[in-house]
């Protein structure tokens, strides 16, 4: 009896590790592409690598598009509702504490709360996604381009995301 439970238990976890991989591999399946501004720098890492280091637009949002309670805790979770807009960008509609419905070509984005900028009314949320690794020595191109680069997020119908590309602008 001791024996079919260790190998019940051991599937468990190989099964477990199995679902994880597969689910960041069937975002590119199931999950919506969307297009977001950004303006990056360029540090190094000596363990790493060349990175470029995100800052989004939608990060940014303003008091009148910001539709949660004052009294939302530092690092707590947001929704950022995103549609389409000129040259296939995805812009702010909304932030709110519960996940809004959807219609259309919006998509729900999940974010962390960071804090308030009351002189300049600005709500900032953290997306997660601030790194992209490069490759080496291709740095400078990223720093030149640094205001036209676009990224491309895949946004998976259970709220995982992940960083498809970064291109410049065209």
């Amino acid at each position: 009896m001791n024996r079919i439970w260790f190998y019940v238990i051991v599937c468990l976890q190989a099964l477990f590790l199995i679902l994880m991989s597969m689910s960041y591999y069937t975002m590119d399946t199931w999950g919506e592409s969307i297009r977001l501004k950004t303006a990056p720098v360029d540090p190094r890492d000596p363990f790493y690598g060349d990175y470029v280091t995100l800052s989004y637009e939608v990060e940014l949002v303003p008091s009148e598009k910001w539709n949660i309670s004052a009294d939302i805790g530092s690092r707590e979770k947001v929704y950022l509702l995103l549609e389409p807009g000129e040259n296939d960008l995805y812009t702010l509609v909304q932030a709110s504490a519960e996940k809004p419905d959807v219609s259309g070509a919006e998509v729900v984005l999940p974010a962390r709360f960071d804090w308030h900028d009351s002189q300049r009314e600005v709500y900032t949320v953290d997306i997660g996604m601030d790194r992209y690794f490069i490759e080496e020595g291709t740095g400078q191109q990223y720093e030149q381009n640094r205001e036209d680069l676009i990224v491309e997020v895949i946004v998976a119908p259970w709220g995982q995301k992940k960083i498809n590309s970064v291109t410049t602008s065209e």
